[in-house]
């Protein structure tokens, strides 16, 4: 690693160290310090690192294997899966386990887009225009079921919006989740290096380049599966995480791995710490603070020279 990546990753380390103990410790009720810390922020801390990390490597994952650098965690159609998930727990089990909920739905989402999009004949394009089509089908039923049920319209756009569900202490299942998805990740990432090249070159045939396409955007579908059981449905992460990784650290996804773990968990610490703290009582969501937060940074890498808009 050049002087320069390494002066890089040694800032964004700092920031995340920085992020991490605003989130613990601004303002912190010392005579209330220690029910604070255990039931309220650190499951919180716990649940923006789970979900920031899981949308950057997915992002990575899909804009690797696509060779396009605004693909999208969500564009096997996840976000609308996992919303209408949370929107039916709302309305027909009183709101309880709709993280589960939302969990599931993506799930099932990404596995009938893949199915849709064939094994043998598989292709990212088609994967995108199914995964686009159930987006538009799926988000056409949520409005349907928020416009039908305006008592509740208000909880769901705003659980819809992304945010931390409960002040569970000890999530066994989401920590769970986390631990297997980066081992698989651990596992298989050192073949992303040759899926960044032309496949015909790596493999002896384009249905052995198909497997690992699958195989990669399976792991990608369950790393932002448990990014809604953690946080719900939260945009930009990413698209924006692995694009600046690259454009910061290079091409070699052994280093992009580790940038884009602290990337998504820093950007969501910090977008959590300012969702609760900007305008105190009030709660901001979490996917707005998240936007506002990423947006400027994204603009000024587009038009940064090797940027994508100068390739």
């Amino acid at each position: 690693m050049t002087n320069k990546k390494g002066l890089a990753f040694i800032i964004l380390l700092t920031g995340f160290i920085l992020s991490l103990f605003l989130c613990l410790f601004y303002k912190l009720d010392v005579e209330n310090s220690q029910i604070i810390l255990s039931y309220i922020r650190i499951p919180v801390v716990l649940k923006a690192i789970i979900s920031g990390s899981c949308l950057a490597l997915a992002g990575m994952f899909l804009q690797t294997i696509s060779k396009n650098p605004l693909a999208d965690p969500y564009l096997t159609g996840l976000s609308s899966g996992a919303g209408l998930g949370i929107v039916i727990s709302i309305l027909f089990f009183n709101s309880q386990n709709y993280s589960l909920f939302g969990f599931f739905g993506a799930l099932v989402a990404s596995f009938i887009v893949i199915a849709l999009s064939g094994f043998s004949k598989f292709s990212i394009t088609k994967l995108i225009l199914i995964g686009l089509s159930l987006n538009l089908f799926a988000g056409s039923i949520i409005s349907f079921l928020i416009l039908k049920n305006p008592e509740k319209s208000y909880p769901m756009t705003l659980i819809l919006t992304g945010g931390f569900s409960s002040a569970d202490y000890f999530d066994k299942i989401l920590i769970s989740l986390f631990i297997i998805a980066i081992f698989m990740c651990v596992l298989v990432f050192p073949k992303l290096n040759a899926l960044r090249l032309d496949t015909r070159l790596i493999f002896k045939s384009q249905e052995n380049a198909n497997k690992y396409n699958v195989l990669f955007i399976l792991i990608a579908a369950f790393l932002t599966s448990i990014s809604v059981y953690s946080a719900g449905i939260l945009g930009f992460i990413g698209i924006i995480c692995p694009l600046l990784s690259k454009l910061i650290f290079g091409l070699d996804a052994r280093v992009l791995f580790f940038a884009n773990l602290l990337l998504g968990s820093t950007l969501v610490l910090f977008s959590s710490f300012l969702a609760s703290n900007i305008l105190y009582p009030v709660q901001i969501p979490l996917g707005v603070v998240i936007a506002i937060v990423g947006a400027p940074f994204f603009v000024f890498f587009l038009f940064k020279k090797g940027g994508i808009l100068n390739n």
